[in-house]
């Protein structure tokens, strides 16, 4: 009956709000969290459910699409301790996972931390992946100053010549006989 908790810290757009917390009688438990909002923290689209659109080319219950940007960031590649996304059960295919924003946004980095159960299950970083960004009715790839990583341990990080876009999409191929997954992927 909960619903999600949202990753902390944010820094959500507008103007703060004074609210009133008003107790309820015992008849119920209620149960409330709210976001660390932190002023300067970095504008990323972490936390704010109705700013960002999460779609995939293939979902699965287990693996939600929230995690992608749920704001938890993992220790190691094999944390299990925060929420993962995988294109599970898909094996060396082309898969892609994409943000739709409300208004188009200026866009210049991203970083992706990717998923890696060795010694317990069949997800991997992907073969290769590549960033592409919408424009008109189109995707084309971002001009990418550099490789596009896919190291363990660690945010995988590119930067591009910046683009005014409604949407992002990571387009990755799977290795041949093991799938892909990512824990967190941030966008600036």
């Amino acid at each position: 009956m909960v619903g999600e908790i949202l990753g902390s810290p944010i820094n959500p757009p507008g103007e703060p709000e004074d609210i009133t917390l008003i107790p309820m009688g015992c008849a119920r438990l209620r149960i409330s969290a709210f976001p660390h909002v932190v002023e300067g923290a970095p504008d990323s689209f972490v936390g704010r459910p109705g700013d960002v659109k999460v779609t995939c080319s293939i979902a699965r219950p287990e693996d939600p699409l929230a995690a992608v940007n749920d704001g938890k960031v993992p220790a190691t590649s094999n944390d299990r301790t925060v929420p993962r996304f995988t294109w599970w059960d898909r094996l060396g295919t082309g898969e892609w996972v994409q943000y739709k924003f409300p208004e188009p946004r200026t866009i210049s980095s991203c970083e992706v931390y990717w998923f890696d159960d060795t010694g317990k299950g069949s997800c991997r970083p992907p073969k290769n992946w590549t960033l592409l960004y919408k424009d008109g009715d189109a995707f084309k790839p971002v001009a990418a100053s550099g490789p596009y990583g896919t190291a363990l341990d660690q945010f995988n990080r590119v930067e591009f010549a910046p683009v005014e876009t409604s949407a992002l999409r990571i387009e990755a191929q799977l290795q041949p006989d093991v799938t892909a997954g990512l824990l967190e992927w941030q966008v600036e």
